[in-house]
């Protein structure tokens, strides 16, 4: 049961590395902690509250829902494409609104759409919430610690080469998930 909840946790937490890589090398590392403070809250909260809301609201919820994550990384890896080729005020000021309090936790909503799914087959499937939620947390915390650290360390050496790599990075983990792979 260990190892089924390390990949759990590895799948889950994979998403915030792949948005950390972005903002890292949009120039936000310096914002460290605060985004890895927020998305841990999220990665631990969002399964306790899938469990709360029940089997019934689950297959309602995940059906108007599913769209949602992939949506935000999709829409972060075009945005980061777009701030590879030039450099804007915009694109700074929109950088620093998404490491923000409310930018990080509207973010973090939709990151952990999928989190909410989880937590309703968590608690249908008889494994230890509390348990799951803590691996999710610590494998997306440190996914995200790192991304943020490789991203600074890329846009560092190679800024515009190291945004469009993230940008196609972004878009490719919503294209998994979105086509259910993640």
């Amino acid at each position: 049961m260990v190892l089924e909840l390390l990949i759990l946790g590895i799948v889950v937490g994979s998403n915030n590395f792949a948005t950390s890589l972005a903002l890292g090398s949009l120039g936000q590392s310096h914002r460290r902690l605060r985004i890895v403070l927020v998305f841990a809250v999220f990665e631990f909260s969002v399964p306790l509250v899938g469990l709360a809301l029940g089997r019934r609201i689950s297959g309602q919820l995940a059906d108007r829902v599913e769209w949602l994550g992939p949506a935000l990384i999709a829409g972060l890896g075009l945005w980061t494409l777009l701030v590879s080729t030039r450099r804007t005020a915009d694109a700074e000021k929109l950088a620093r609104w998404l490491s923000s309090w409310r930018g990080l936790v509207a973010l973090s909503a939709g990151l952990s759409v999928d989190n909410l799914v989880v937590g309703f087959g968590l608690g249908l499937g008889g494994v230890p919430v509390l348990l799951t939620a803590t691996v999710i947390m610590l494998c997306s915390a440190t996914f995200a610690w790192a991304g943020l650290h490789l991203g600074a360390m890329g846009r560092r050496h190679f800024e515009a080469p190291a945004e469009a790599v993230s940008g196609v990075l972004l878009l490719a983990v919503a294209g998994m998930i979105a086509l259910g792979w993640l």
